[in-house]
């Protein structure tokens, strides 16, 4: 026997038009049932004298109504998690029939899903996301075979994102699948052939060649090929950035690696049935493995000195000794340092930033400043980093 607000609902589709194996489907009840309801000429159903059991939820509904006042497209998952932690005792079956009559969805639309083998294929997206503090851009690099998912959000879609993104996916994987797949982004693919076909640009085809991989690029307006990232980028929204706040770029980093670690890698994976951190656990015998020489991108860029003795590179600035006899330096990025040169002779190298308006300086540079005691005169705001001082015959030795 329906609830009450179950007959509401039903009775509104009717009123709508809606067709009764549509109205099935949304209520989770049989077609037979809608009928019988449909053809009764009662306005409400009936109901004997005895009192309505007390549910498990009624002190959490308000809390679901106002969440999803707010932001009416949480899942029923997030929410369950959300109350169990403020002491719901009951079962996720039963918050998802009361969420289904406040908030009934449309049927789902089944679609044809292309399998692949362990260690087949990899594919690689980026999403926009608006923030108090700024618009980021999220890279998302997800195993076909068992959906495990890597993500880290930065400020930058440039080629350096990217390979530095891979790389740490692959050390995440610790392997490397046969194929990576793309759409067709400015950092990975040069042009497009007239038959449509892509070709990559040569930094792509020298990392690939460099971690043995085979860079594939998804047909134009076929977004559907690499269904799985966009799957991800949807599960990324909805299951994590939807309804949370950040104060940082640091803070979000931060709670995106929680939220792999503790909910999307050890999941039931809706498609699977099974857990992503356990599939990718038997799926590492299919990956090849990881080379044993560092990938060092040929990114060159000439920039001049700031007066303060800074260079900038990619949003953010970087310090350089004192005593320099020209402004002007080369930037040899890689993926995890930046390495200014003057005449051939390597000056520096730094960890790479990650976000924009950052400085990073080594106390070493300053040591011909008549002020060279007074430290504070060396911190320029509340984003200057100070590095640890090393001897350059090290980055000489590293270059060997």
């Amino acid at each position: 026997m329906l609830s009450k607000e179950e007959y509401i609902v039903l009775h509104h589709y009717l009123g709508e038009g809606v067709s009764k194996t549509a109205i099935a489907k949304k209520l989770g009840i049989s077609r037979m049932t809608v009928h019988r309801y449909a053809a009764d000429k009662k306005t409400e159903p009936g109901y004997d004298t005895r009192a309505r059991k007390p549910s498990l939820l009624d002190p959490y509904k308000d809390y679901i109504r106002g969440r999803l006042k707010i932001y009416p497209e949480l899942s029923a998952v997030r929410l369950f998690k959300e109350i169990e932690e403020r002491g719901y005792p009951g079962k996720l079956t039963q918050l998802r029939n009361f969420i289904r009559l406040i908030r009934p969805k449309p049927p789902i639309e089944f679609e044809r899903r292309f399998e692949v083998s362990a260690g087949e294929q990899a594919q690689v997206d980026f999403a926009t996301f608006k923030t108090d503090f700024g618009v980021v851009y999220a890279l998302l690099v997800v195993l076909s075979w068992s959906r495990y998912l890597w993500v880290r959000f930065s400020c930058h879609q440039d080629q350096l994102t990217v390979l530095s993104g891979l790389h740490r996916a692959f050390v995440e994987f610790a392997g490397v699948p046969d194929t990576v797949l793309f759409d067709r982004m400015k950092a990975a693919v040069a042009r497009s052939e007239g038959n449509g076909a892509a070709v990559f640009n040569e930094e792509m085809l020298r990392f690939a060649a460099h971690y043995g991989f085979r860079p594939v690029a998804c047909r134009p307006y076929r977004a559907k090929t690499k269904g799985r990232v966009e799957r991800a980028v949807s599960y990324l929204r909805q299951n994590f950035f939807y309804g949370r706040h950040f104060r940082d770029l640091e803070d979000l980093n931060d709670q995106l690696e929680t939220w792999l670690e503790e909910t999307a890698n050890v999941r039931i994976h809706g498609t699977t049935g099974e857990i992503p951190s356990q599939r990718l656990f038997h799926e590492k015998i299919d990956l090849k493995p990881l080379p044993t020489t560092a990938y060092i991108p040929l990114v060159t860029l000439g920039r001049r000195v700031s007066r303060d003795g800074f260079v900038a590179y990619n949003g953010n600035e970087y310090s350089v000794p004192d005593g320099l006899k020209k402004m002007a330096v080369e930037v040899k990025a890689t993926l995890e340092e930046v390495n200014l040169y003057q005449e051939g002779r390597l000056l520096v190298s730094h960890p790479v930033l990650e976000g924009r308006g950052q400085r990073l300086m080594d106390p070493a540079h300053r040591r011909h400043n008549k002020h060279r005691n007074r430290e504070k005169i060396f911190q320029m705001s509340d984003d200057t980093v100070e590095v640890q001082r090393r001897s350059l015959d090290v980055y000489e030795e590293v270059l060997r």
